[in-house]
């Protein structure tokens, strides 16, 4: 049997939540069929808040740091959880990336278009043949104006199957 390779795309929002679960409860159900023959990938990609939020740059990269140590903790107590599941530990891996915009601030829609990019790239390098996700269920004029991490991987994605969950 060939290994089932899942990449689940986690930002602590609800929907990524609620997608992580889904995917847990899944493979719950059909480990033993897979013979231990699967990976779960949880990744997160950092998300920091938007600089014009912040009356300066030093105020908003203290935040930053902040949100970052919010963030990081997050990850890995879903890593936590999941690894006492009734998943094999060993078969759930994870990784927390750091974006390099610190220096120089992106606009919402760039952030989000690197953030889909960095997923992507992981999906690919990785070789996961399936990526799952929520959808925070944005509207379409918001997608186009602030851009859709989701709407950006929906068309990116290519060789593998989409779990995209809705709220």
């Amino acid at each position: 049997m060939k290994e089932l390779r899942i990449l689940v795309a986690y930002d602590a929002s609800e929907s990524a939540r609620e997608a992580l679960k889904y995917c847990q409860e899944l493979m719950e159900m059909i480990a033993d069929k897979c013979q231990g023959k699967y990976t779960i990938l949880v990744l997160s990609v950092e998300q920091l808040p938007a600089c014009s939020l912040f009356s300066s740059t030093k105020i908003w990269k203290k935040e930053c740091a902040k949100v970052h140590e919010q963030q990081l903790a997050k990850h890995e107590k879903v890593v936590d959880e999941m690894k006492h599941s009734l998943l094999d530990p060993s078969c759930v891996q994870s990784k927390f990336i750091t974006l390099d915009e610190r220096d120089e601030p992106l606009e919402d829609p760039e952030r989000k278009k690197l953030i889909a990019k960095t997923i992507l790239n992981e999906q690919k390098k990785g070789k996961y043949t399936t990526l799952v996700f929520g959808r925070r269920g944005v509207t379409r004029s918001d997608a186009y104006l602030f851009g859709s991490v989701s709407q950006q991987l929906l068309q990116g994605a290519r060789k593998c199957v989409i779990w995209m969950l809705c709220r």
